[in-house]
């Protein structure tokens, strides 16, 4: 399988502080394609995060496995002719490996059952994409568990796209256990993440600029998952997960 590998440095920092890193990195950055024409280039993500019965992924990450992974399914909106997006999102020990797979919305259930789907038109890559998400998805007897949804505002580097740097806010989660991921659901619920949870995202070296940025505003890497936030807050208890998706 084609995984990309990437390094992410994650921070949970206030509104003025992210303001203030937005503005340092706007020399080296472009508006992410999905929120150039929004406003503060910002826009939705909602992501089903399948598990276990036991929540095994849900207590690899709280336990800081060096070695796991996440499942999930992504949309930006509820367009029923827009693809979902299959995600598998590794992590060995710093470096983090994703595989992502276009799917049509209908074939969701079929997916997630894991019968044998063929993509329509699609290439041997995807299909072997595909492949992988169903296969670590029986591994783990994963199935529906949880929609994580939030605002993305999000920046791409001019010399080279795979260089990310993005600030999370409104998170909120829902249960969910059908084969289906919605941005509107009348059932979300806040979850609180005192704070812009900001991302820094790069293959092989860490850009100069984005060094001097972490420097001079005296950034301090925080661990913060997303998903397991989400489901202590769903389940009225304090948050345990500190390590990062």
């Amino acid at each position: 399988m084609t995984y990309r590998n990437r390094f992410e440095c994650k921070f949970v920092v206030p509104e003025s502080t992210a303001a203030a890193v937005f503005r340092r990195v706007q020399p080296f950055v472009a508006p992410d394609p999905y929120g150039a024409d929004r406003p503060d280039h910002s826009y939705t993500i909602a992501s089903l995060y399948l598990d276990s019965p036991t929540l095994r992924l849900y207590h690899e990450t709280v336990d800081g496995q060096s070695e796991r992974f996440k499942l999930r399914v992504r949309t930006y909106d509820d367009d029923p002719k827009t693809p979902l997006f299959l995600e598998v999102k590794r992590r060995h020990d710093r470096v983090v490996q994703k595989l992502r797979c276009p799917i049509p919305r209908h074939l969701l259930p079929a997916v997630l059952a894991g019968e044998p789907v063929d993509l329509p038109g699609s290439s041997p890559t995807k299909q072997r994409s595909l492949a992988e998400f169903q296969r670590l998805m029986l591994l783990a007897r994963a199935i529906p568990r949880t929609t994580v949804k939030y605002q993305r505002q999000a920046y791409v580097g001019l010399d080279d796209p795979e260089v990310r740097v993005t600030g999370d806010r409104r998170l909120c989660a829902v249960t969910e256990t059908a084969p289906r991921v919605r941005v509107h659901d009348p059932d979300y619920r806040t979850v609180p993440t005192h704070g812009v949870v900001l991302e820094l995202k790069f293959t092989d070296r860490m850009p100069p600029w984005m060094a001097d940025a972490i420097r001079a505003l005296d950034l301090r890497r925080r661990s913060f998952s997303k998903y397991c936030t989400s489901v202590d807050a769903l389940n009225d208890r304090p948050t345990a997960a500190r390590l990062q998706t």
